[in-house]
C-alpha cells in the first residue's frame, strides 16, 4: 500500500472521524489519501485555524485530534494551536508534508533548499512529546504507532510526524515492519511509593481544619469523573475548579466554591488563601 494511505488509516483506527487541514502540495499525497479515506474533512483557511480546531474537536469528543497541513507556512502556521494542545495536555496528532528527501538541507549550512523548505520538526520538538522527519519508509509503522500511543498516554499531548513528499508517496508492507511496544517507554509508575503518597495525603487532611479540593482538566484526561465525584462526596471538602474543569461541577453544587486565578470572583481566591491545606 502507498504510506500515505497508510497515514491515514492510522489516524482513523485511532478513533477519529474528522480531519482539519489545508491542503497544499507539499503534503499531495497526504490530501489524495485523506479524500479516498472514510474521515470527513474540515478544510480551514489558514492552518492556525485547523490546529486549534484540531485541539478544541479533541476536548469536545473527549478523544484524538487530527491536523494535517503542507511543508513551510503550512507548519509554521498551525504552531499556536500546536502550543495550546501541549499547554492543555490534549491529545493530538499534526500530520505535515515535507520536501522530498533529496531536496532537505541536511548539514549543507544553508537555512533552505527545497521549495518552502523549513525544519519543523526542531520548530516544535519543545512543544510535543513526539516529533520527527520520516526518512525511511520502512519505519513508518514503529513511528506512527508510538507516536499515537504517546498523544493519548499518561499526561496526553501533541505529536507532530512530518513526512517528505517522496516518502509519501513509497510503497510499504505494514505487516513486515517493526512495530512499537510500549514497553521500550520504561517501567510503570512505582504503585508502592503512590500508596506512599496518598497516605501522607491523607495524614495531611486528617489534621487540616480548612482543606480544600482544587480539580481540573487532569480529572477528564484521566477518565476520572466517576471516582472524583466519590471523593467529593466522601470528603465533605470545599472544591475549586479550573476554567478547563468549568463543567465538572454543576455551579449549584452545595460544595462549589468557585473558580481561582487572576481573573476570578473574590470568593474563590479567597477560599484559598484562607485553607490551610490545598489538595489538587
Amino acid at each position: 500500500m502507498k504510506l500515505s494511505d497508510y497515514v491515514v488509516e492510522c489516524v482513523r483506527r485511532a478513533g477519529v472521524r474528522h480531519v482539519f487541514l489545508v491542503p497544499g502540495g507539499g503534503a499531495m499525497h497526504l490530501n489524495d489519501s485523506l479524500g479516498k479515506s472514510e474521515l470527513r474533512l474540515v478544510h480551514n483557511l489558514h492552518e492556525q485555524a485547523s490546529a486549534i480546531a484540531c485541539e478544541a474537536y479533541a476536548k469536545v469528543t473527549d478523544g484524538l485530534g487530527a491536523a494535517f497541513v503542507t511543508t513551510g507556512p503550512g507548519g509554521t502556521n498551525a504552531v499556536t494551536g500546536v502550543a495550546g494542545a501541549w499547554l492543555d495536555s490534549t491529545p493530538t496528532v499534526f500530520v505535515s508534508g515535507q520536501v522530498k528527501r533529496a531536496d532537505l538541507k541536511g548539514n549543507t549550512g544553508v537555512r533552505s533548499v527545497g521549495a518552502q523548505e523549513v525544519d519543523i520538526v526542531s520548530i516544535v520538538k519543545s512543544i510535543t512529546k513526539y516529533a520527527l522527519t520520516i526518512t525511511e519508509p520502512e519505519s513508518i509503522r514503529y513511528h506512527m504507532e508510538k507516536a499515537l500511543h504517546l498523544a493519548s498516554s499518561g499526561r496526553p499531548g501533541p505529536v507532530w510526524i512530518d513526512v517528505p513528499l517522496d516518502v509519501q508517496a513509497a510503497k510499504i508492507d505494514p505487516e513486515t515492519q517493526r512495530g512499537f511496544d510500549p514497553a521500550e517507554l520504561g517501567a510503570p509508575a512505582n504503585r508502592r511509593e503512590l500508596e506512599r503518597q496518598v497516605a501522607e495525603t491523607i495524614r495531611f487532611l486528617e489534621k487540616s481544619e480548612r482543606p480544600i479540593l482544587l480539580l481540573g482538566n487532569g480529572v477528564r484526561l484521566g477518565r476520572g469523573q466517576r471516582e472524583m465525584r466519590k471523593v467529593i462526596g466522601q470528603l465533605g471538602i470545599p472544591v475549586l475548579l479550573t476554567w478547563l474543569g468549568i463543567d465538572l461541577l454543576p455551579d449549584d453544587h452545595p460544595l462549589y466554591a468557585g473558580r481561582p486565578g487572576a481573573v476570578a470572583p473574590r470568593g474563590a481566591n479567597f477560599a484559598v488563601q484562607n485553607s490551610d491545606f490545598l489538595l489538587s
